[in-house]
């Protein structure tokens, strides 16, 4: 058996400078130490840029406004995420140039978020829409702070918006009627929208409502939208029981033509400010104002609530019947006695009117 060869390869030949292998070889050592630090720092940036900038589980919205500072922004992320202490942060976003780039809006932000991912959110990614919905809802201002609660704008910019003669009429309503145009729902709005974009956002909720069937409805009952919101505002504040808004609102159309003054007692309480009267008499029936249908006839100028569509339908297929009066029912279970005379009427108030004095309810 043959005997293998191999090549003798001396570390060092004649002629070489030993010095200058070891230089070598020390340069080489030195490289690949550089090289192995340099992959496990880059491996350690990998790390803390991709690993959860926050706790688990944890998750919230982040609010930027154009004033607001990358400071505060990581104030809102230690409390709604729990963002921990980041060491690659501060260099990390001041070479990305993070602060100048912040775009104002309403953002969701989770815990197990990575900081890069955070960024991105910030800086590229669009803001996080919200449901803004509002409902069982009487006065204007009531509407306006509820609106503008949950969103950047002031509650003002929208009110004078709306209490705008010129803005109301390029609409189609008057600063009284323009109410008629908030239809209750829910309406899909981004956190940074302009009360002007909210109002046209809710101008077409209101179109699509008012479709081509319920137009040529209300047409053929002779009414306007703007006729049955009020109307439907009315029905809704005599009454909590759905099941006789059609015949409450057939009641008042019934007045309505034959010439007959409301005298809706829910106007008068709109009127005089006091939702929780009980009685309506003395010196109520004389509150100074158009919302009180027992001076005036017709309709108010404008709804005493936001009816809901359901309540506007309601109106809208309202009964046809020959009821002209109606009163509390006196075993106060929220429904009414409906009557085609007074005399009759005057029986059933006489009835409900004991029932209070029983009571003791003033």
């Amino acid at each position: 058996m043959k005997k293998k060869y191999h090549p003798y390869v001396p570390k060092w030949r004649p002629g070489q400078n030993v010095a200058k292998v070891r230089r070598r070889k020390a340069l080489t050592r030195f490289i690949i130490i550089l090289i192995v630090i340099l992959l496990l720092f880059l491996g350690w940036v990998a790390f803390e840029l991709l690993r959860p900038a926050g706790k688990s589980g944890k998750e919230g919205f982040l609010y930027v406004r154009p004033t607001t500072t990358l400071q505060q922004v990581e104030e809102q992320l230690t409390n709604e995420i729990g963002l921990r202490k980041l060491p690659l942060a501060a260099p990390f976003s001041k070479m990305l140039n993070v602060e100048k780039k912040l775009r104002p809006g309403r953002y969701a932000v989770k815990g197990n978020m990575s900081l890069t991912k955070l960024y991105r959110v910030l800086t590229v990614a669009n803001e996080t829409p919200l449901n803004l919905t509002f409902n069982n809802i009487r006065t204007q201002q009531q509407l306006v702070e509820k609106l503008s609660a949950p969103l950047a704008f002031e509650a003002d910019s929208l009110n004078k918006l709306i209490e705008n003669e010129a803005f109301c009429d390029s609409l189609g309503f008057t600063t009284e009627t323009i109410r008629c145009l908030f239809i209750p729902d829910t309406y899909e709005v981004y956190w940074t929208i302009s009360p002007n974009e909210l109002i046209h956002k809710i101008v077409t909720n209101y179109h699509r409502f008012w479709n081509e069937e319920r137009l040529k409805k209300a047409q053929k009952e002779q009414l306007t939208p703007v006729q049955i919101c009020i109307i439907a505002s009315i029905v809704e504040e005599e009454s909590a029981k759905k099941d006789e808004y059609s015949d409450i609102a057939g009641l008042y159309i019934n007045r309505l033509r034959r010439g007959m003054k409301l005298q809706a007692d829910p106007t008068l309480k709109y009127a005089a400010g006091d939702f929780s009267a009980k009685r309506v008499a003395g010196a109520l029936l004389q509150t100074n104002s158009p919302y009180n249908t027992y001076l005036h006839e017709g309709l108010p100028p404008g709804p005493i609530r936001f009816p809901q569509k359901s309540t506007l339908d309601a109106v809208l297929n309202f009964t046809h019947h020959n009821f002209y009066y109606m009163c509390a029912k006196s075993d106060f279970s929220g429904y009414h006695d409906f009557a085609q005379f007074y005399t009759q009427h005057l029986l059933n108030a006489q009835r409900y009117q004991q029932a209070l004095n029983e009571r003791n309810i003033h």
